[in-house]
């Protein structure tokens, strides 16, 4: 199973992960050139340690990728929400891991993409469309609870600069799952609708198209989500594709589909709910 998880968005409105605002003038191009010498220090890094790191064994891909996408994280988000972000994405695909488990379906360890996302790969096929659902809510449920906790975390400290990363940080994990639930494939709520209805990624089609129609009328062409659009369109051909040559695979009983609809539903609104909270929660500063 594959996934792309969390898109390049900038940070979340009122974050600033600087303690302290920028100076003006020309003291915003030296912060950019310290983010990038950040950054060609953690790849220098990871090039000089990764082949020692490939020799843990499985864990070596997962190890060098954390550290190749900790650096590209720090250059889009800076340092502090760029360490969270991969955290909260970490958090995620345990979740998948932990109900493939529990499904008794072999996994491989994570492979971290930087700012979009990561992509884990189950080692055989589910079984049936009830299975592959299982796996694929496995990451919002698992995600949106690390979400929860580091929100919690965050309530307990007063205002100041640790207060607003962990809100923020909750916001951003809020979203993640929110957006990978949208009804398709390769996003989580793909793989969970699908055991409903495979038109459901119809449905997901037309809101990501949607989305890229709405950003590019606003001047903004999201180039992940332009992606996402085009996986979707090729992995929903597929779907149906598949409906035809192998119609048992969808087969589940009326009260396994229901159960399966009533935890996707609910993980929507949960999920919508979380990230509305923290937004009226995020620290504004002026100017933002």
């Amino acid at each position: 199973m594959s996934e792309l998880v969390t898109p390049p968005l900038p940070f979340p409105p009122g974050w600033d992960p600087a303690p302290a605002p920028a100076p003006a003038g020309p003291a915003r191009p030296e912060r950019r050139r310290g983010l990038l010498g950040s950054l060609l220090a953690v790849l220098a890094g990871g090039a000089k340690y990764g082949v020692a790191l490939l020799k843990v064994g499985k864990f070596g891909p997962t190890l060098v990728s954390m550290v190749l996408s900790l650096g590209a994280l720090t250059l889009f988000y800076g340092p502090a929400f760029g360490l969270g972000l991969l955290a909260l994405i970490a958090v995620h695909e345990s979740g998948h891991l932990l109900f493939a488990r529990r499904e008794g379906v072999a996994v491989g360890m994570p492979v971290f993409l930087g700012p979009f996302g990561a992509v884990i790969g189950l080692r055989q096929p589910p079984r049936d469309a009830r299975q592959e659902a299982v796996i694929a809510i496995g990451g919002p449920v698992v995600g949106t609870a690390g979400s929860l906790a580091v929100l919690l975390w965050g309530l307990t400290l007063p205002d100041g600069y640790l207060h607003g990363l962990l809100v923020s940080l909750a916001y951003f994990g809020f979203f993640l799952n929110l957006f990978n639930l949208v009804p398709m494939s390769p996003l989580d709520g793909g793989r969970v609708a699908s055991a409903l209805s495979r038109w459901a990624n119809l449905l997901g089609l037309a809101v990501v198209a949607g989305l890229v129609v709405v950003m590019a009328g606003a001047g903004t062409l999201n180039p992940f989500l332009v992606l996402i659009l085009l996986l979707g369109g090729l992995s929903t051909v597929q779907r149906f594709r598949q409906a035809r040559v192998h119609p048992e695979y969808a087969v589940m009983a009326p009260a396994t589909r229901l159960w399966i609809g009533v935890a996707y539903l609910g993980m929507l609104a949960i999920t919508a709910i979380g990230m509305s909270v923290t937004h009226g929660l995020l620290p504004v500063h002026a100017g933002l």
